[in-house]
């Protein structure tokens, strides 16, 4: 009688004991899972996610008034006036007059322009390329000095000093710059135009839309 009544002792002790353990490990992992959501969750620790994740970044200066070219921002210029930039690398940007443009991804040894509309001038220093992406191609820009402008049914682009450029279409096909004054127009999303050199009055609209872009660009109010 006695032995049993030891064992039945031992068993509601063992319940409890395991009841107990278990709800001590219950609440230590409710405890944990606040403890996580109190950090993923919480309006602090979102509002600090936020902030890193918003961190505007500086890739270069506009020319006139030294405002920081930020990656990622739409850079408008009006009908009167232009926007010259320069860029970490020292790679010069210049757009005309109602034009507008994105520097959308820049590193050590690549630079991605998008030109959505209007004219512009591209002086690279950047020991490796410079993509300028238009409606209707690509320009890859290596060492170069390359102008274009975007017209309603096509785009052209010039090579304007010793270097390489080359234009590709996303449908396929691509032509190689190497000669200053090579020029080659895309329409549409055709193959680039075969290069041919500009004669010398069309290299000096080229030219001479460089130096009004300029002009205009140190004298106009950029939107950024």
């Amino acid at each position: 009688m006695a032995a049993m009544l030891l064992r039945r002792v031992l068993r509601v002790s063992l319940t409890l004991t395991v009841a107990a353990a278990a709800g001590i490990a219950a609440s230590v992992w409710v405890g944990k899972a606040h403890a996580a959501s109190d950090l993923n969750g919480s309006p602090t620790a979102a509002t600090a996610i936020a902030a890193v994740r918003a961190a505007p970044r500086v890739v270069g200066q506009e020319s006139r008034r030294g405002l920081p070219i930020v990656l990622g921002n739409r850079l408008v210029s009006g009908p009167g006036s232009g926007l010259k930039f320069t860029l970490d690398d020292r790679t010069t940007v210049i757009i005309g007059p109602n034009s507008a443009i994105t520097v959308d991804e820049f590193a050590a040894d690549r630079v991605v322009l998008r030109v959505e509309r209007g004219s512009f001038h591209l002086d690279s220093a950047n020991p490796g390329n410079v993509y300028v992406v238009l409606p209707g191609g690509t320009v890859t820009v290596k060492a170069a000095t390359v102008g274009g402008r975007i017209l309603p049914d096509c785009a052209e682009v010039a090579l304007l000093s010793v270097g390489r450029v080359d234009v590709a279409a996303p449908a396929g096909g691509s032509v190689r710059l190497d000669k200053i004054g090579d020029f080659t127009r895309l329409t549409g999303y055709a193959a680039p135009s075969q290069p041919t050199q500009l004669p010398p009055h069309r290299l000096q609209d080229f030219v001479g839309l460089t130096s009004q872009i300029a002009l205009r660009a140190n004298l106009g109010a950029p939107r950024l």
